[in-house]
């Protein structure tokens, strides 16, 4: 669901990493404890807004909700059952003003930078013996997995259709999870060819 960077000359990409990052988790929480209607909808355009200030092509907001699709409409058409309208209708905005304000973060500044600000943020915990080069490391990654796995769900779907394959879709996490195996290995062994673990 997390996007990767888009270069342009905007407002939005000349901000600081760290005010971006930190606009991001102060505006997630604030989405997240939204309850009017009217307030999540508003909430939703002002990102929109936010895309089109930061110059982002109208596929950048296609691509970081697309793997949110299946997942969304069943939490949705879940709280339908359960909860009523309301509440669906509710989530049915929350969840893509979650995911794009987020996206906005990662299509706007570059990967480096957050790691860097990270790092930099993390540095008083090495007093205690967490190295921050290491937090910025699984940060990095999880930002770089999350589309990446977002996409190979994609392909292994497309791949079962191309087969003919008419089953439920968790069936693809089988092959799903050995893509992961296989990628965790491949950096497992590029992080112990550069000694990672001797770094601070």
């Amino acid at each position: 669901m997390l996007a990767l960077y888009i270069p342009r000359h905007s407002p939005i990409h000349r901000l600081p990493a760290g005010f971006k990052l930190l606009a991001c988790l102060v505006g997630t929480t604030a989405i997240t404890l939204l309850g009017p209607l009217w307030s999540l909808g508003t909430a939703l355009v002002l990102i929109l807004a936010l895309y089109f200030l930061a110059r982002l092509p109208l596929s950048a907001a296609t691509s970081a909700l697309s793997p949110l699709l299946l997942i969304g409409g069943a939490i949705v058409t879940l709280q339908l059952a359960l909860s009523g309208w309301p509440e669906a209708a509710a989530t049915a905005l929350r969840l893509p003003a979650l995911v794009l304000f987020a996206s906005l973060v990662t299509f706007t500044t570059p990967l480096s930078d957050m790691i860097e600000t990270v790092t930099r943020a993390a540095s008083p915990l090495a007093r205690f013996g967490i190295s921050p080069a290491k937090i910025g490391l699984a940060i990095a990654l999880a930002l770089r997995f999350i589309p990446a796995l977002a996409k190979d769900w994609q392909e292994i779907g497309q791949a079962r259709a191309a087969r003919g394959a008419n089953g439920p879709g968790f069936l693809a996490i089988g092959p799903l999870i050995l893509r992961i195996l296989s990628m965790t290995n491949a950096l497992g062994d590029a992080i112990a060819a550069r000694d990672f673990d001797s770094r601070t």
